[in-house]
């Protein structure tokens, strides 16, 4: 499938395959850019199922290398929530036209974006209690089912929590392999993971493992705010190509 590719949809994948281990072992957000790279690769709904197990791949790195940093009282009670939100972002990836489909994740990530920028710029605020929790659940199971984008969200979210370094990117890596995990046999039953798909992500372990590797010796180096920014434009970027053309 792979050899299928034209240099174009090469690039975008495996550039998306580097990103995913990228951002699983150092700055958080690089994840969105490789949504968006993934979906520009594979119009329609291809892409969100093409993701998914190399998302795992990067999750296991992760969990691996902060498993000891996890606090699964927070997590505990966002899953069942979570549960009802990949249920719903079940149906909606079912029901979308697949036309639509690539508009539909510029839009759920120019969203996840704004949220980002309205958080870091309109002061910090504390997020707690059940009715919070729920629906922060909700929307980043849907989020995640249908764009693989809960990213932002949960990140805010957790922030609130006053974690140490380590026990953030741990809580989040548990988080995302889990619920990555229970994405799987509906996406399956869509149709989004095939033989097919499963022999192309095959090809981008070896990238992802790199990536992940290149995230760990980065973080250390570079100037979080500017890279930030250098992303955040790139993403903007990808957003208009995916809503206007």
């Amino acid at each position: 499938m792979i050899f299928d590719l034209s240099s174009l949809q090469l690039f975008y994948f495996l550039s998306a395959a580097a990103l995913i281990g990228f951002t699983k072992t150092s700055v958080g957000g690089v994840g969105i850019l490789a949504v968006l790279l993934a979906a520009l690769a594979f119009p329609g709904k291809a892409s969100p199922g093409i993701l998914l197990p190399m998302l795992i791949v990067a999750d296991i790195v992760a969990v691996i290398y902060y498993r000891r940093d996890c606090q699964w009282a927070i997590l505990i009670k966002l899953f069942p929530a979570t549960i009802i939100g990949v249920v719903v972002g079940f149906f909606i990836v079912d029901l979308a036209p697949p036309e639509f489909f690539q508009k539909l994740i510029g839009a759920i990530i120019l969203v996840m974006l704004l949220i980002n920028l309205a958080i870091e710029y309109g002061g910090k605020h504390q997020f707690g209690g059940w009715l919070v929790t729920s629906i922060v659940g909700v929307f980043a199971g849907a989020a995640s089912m249908v764009a693989n984008a809960a990213g932002p969200v949960f990140g805010i979210f957790l922030l609130q929590m006053g974690l140490s370094k380590e026990k953030f990117v741990g809580t989040r890596s548990w988080f995302f392999l889990v619920m990555n995990i229970m994405k799987l046999p509906f996406s399956v039953s869509l149709g989004l993971i095939t033989p097919e798909t499963l022999t192309l992500n095959l090809y981008a372990i070896p990238i992802i493992l790199a990536g992940a590797w290149l995230g760990i010796k980065v973080l250390k180096m570079i100037n979080l705010n500017m890279f930030t920014w250098l992303i955040r434009t790139a993403v903007i970027i990808a957003i208009i190509r995916l809503l206007v053309f």
